[in-house]
């Protein structure tokens, strides 16, 4: 019997379809309200909190949110630019403000002497890593999706992100260095006051950092080096 079919994987499913359609609904009024960028901010975090900051969940999250302020605006008539513009700002804000949390709670955990697989690590500083990549990807999937000045203002909005970078990238790249900083600060101070497998999990991490962060320069650099040619 496949388990994905069964009625507790079904509930859940149904479940956070809701979820996600609530978002949906909420960003769909919070385009009709002033301070639009500190709304969807505001809604973004929240679902991302209930979600348990779960990066792998950021896809459907700015999936729901953009196509809702969208169809929001689109409803209201007028001009979209502006309101798009201050959306994108807010999911870009709130998504950024994750990645920080994330890279807050895997620095405490391996501080704490939390046992890390070395697969469990490189999964999270990976997320980490392509959160920029996932929002504008998902930006641009969602224009693709929409139709008339919708298509035409969001497309260019994730193709300017694309090519100058967002607020969540520059938290993200600050959040890798700061966890590579934090554990090779740790190694060379000695772990005289850190348990065995406390010690063991902060240099696993330095080695498994080091190595995403290298890849995020690499790819830093393919694409500086694409603006250029």
């Amino acid at each position: 019997m496949n388990e994905s079919n069964t009625p507790a994987s079904n509930e859940t499913s149904i479940h956070e379809n809701e979820q996600l359609a609530q978002w949906h609904d909420e960003a769909v009024a919070a385009a009709s309200e002033p301070d639009l960028r500190e709304r969807v901010r505001a809604l973004t975090a929240r679902a991302l909190h209930e979600r348990r900051m779960a990066l792998q969940n950021v896809r459907e999250i700015v999936a729901a949110v953009a196509s809702g302020v969208g169809s929001g605006l689109t409803a209201r008539g007028g001009e979209i630019k502006d309101g798009l513009r201050q959306a994108v700002s807010g999911l870009d804000d709130a998504v950024g403000s994750a990645a920080q949390a994330v890279s807050y709670s895997v620095r405490e955990a391996v501080e704490q002497g939390r046992a890390f697989k070395d697969n469990e690590l490189k999964a999270s500083l990976e997320q980490l890593r392509d959160l920029e990549s996932q929002l504008v990807d998902t930006l641009k999937h969602t224009a693709s999706q929409s139709g008339g000045k919708l298509k035409e203002e969001l497309g260019y909005l994730s193709e300017h992100l694309k090519h100058s970078g967002t607020r969540t990238g520059e938290q993200v790249r600050e959040a890798l260095q700061q966890l590579a900083n934090g554990v090779k600060a740790s190694g060379e101070a000695g772990r005289a006051g850190l348990s065995e497998s406390a010690s063991v999990a902060t240099e696993r991490l330095s080695q498994v950092a080091s190595g995403v962060l290298s890849a995020l320069s690499d790819s830093l650099k393919r694409q500086s080096d694409r603006l250029r040619s």
